[in-house]
């Protein structure tokens, strides 16, 4: 019966690893695990991305130098704390992004995952600044092309939210330094929304939140 008992630990074990400086126990490839890491409870596997090791990359360096400016922290993670096919992750709550080792190694995916979420960093700043957890668009929809809106639809679905914010993302990625400009324009010391005019939306968020005023016009 002992035996048995510690067959049947072990493999709660298994299923349920606990890592260094962890507080809880947490199951891998699940949105627990994504949470756990968000949280910074699971840190093993979870490292800093250092600007100074992408010196010879000019569009990386500039874009890690940008989001250290806003506050934004990166991190290279290991796949096991990723939801299925997830590249990457940035939470606007804790201003940190998370990059999936298992699909940045190589440095075009790396460079295409970064400007992605530093886009989501940037919608972020639109949102009225770092300091809150509100994305909003930048960009007007007819500025994006039918392809890459097509290519949102397939990779996230119908939902209008977040095809919105996603849509923008998916645009930057495949666009050089598209990204390094919106961060620059958040880093300014004119507000971001000047520097690019908000969609009816975004505008109407900015205007209820008393960011803009009604003679400021759509």
């Amino acid at each position: 019966m002992k035996t048995l008992l510690f067959s049947l630990l072990a493999s709660v074990a298994l299923i349920f690893p606990t890592l260094a400086h962890q507080e809880e126990e947490t199951v891998f490839y699940t949105y627990e695990a994504m949470d756990c890491m968000r949280r910074q409870k699971c840190t093993v596997g979870v490292d800093p991305v250092n600007v100074l090791d992408y010196y010879n990359d000019d569009e990386v360096r500039t874009i890690l130098t940008n989001l250290n400016q806003m506050g934004v922290k990166v991190y290279a993670s290991n796949p096991q704390y990723f939801v299925d096919d997830y590249h990457a992750l940035y939470y606007a709550d804790s201003n940190t992004i998370y990059l999936n080792k298992g699909y940045t190694d190589e440095p075009e995916m790396f460079i295409e995952a970064l400007r992605h979420e530093a886009w989501h960093a940037a919608q972020d700043c639109m949102g009225g600044g770092m300091h809150n957890s509100d994305i909003m668009p930048m960009l007007a929809w007819d500025v994006i092309p039918a392809d890459v809106v097509q290519d949102t639809f397939d990779r996230y679905g119908f939902d209008p939210d977040t095809v919105r914010i996603e849509r923008e993302a998916v645009l930057a990625m495949t666009s050089p330094w598209m990204t390094v400009d919106a961060l620059e324009a958040c880093n300014s010391d004119t507000p971001i929304w000047e520097t690019y005019p908000p969609p009816k939306k975004t505008w109407s968020y900015l205007y209820w939140n008393g960011h803009v005023s009604y003679h400021d016009g759509i």
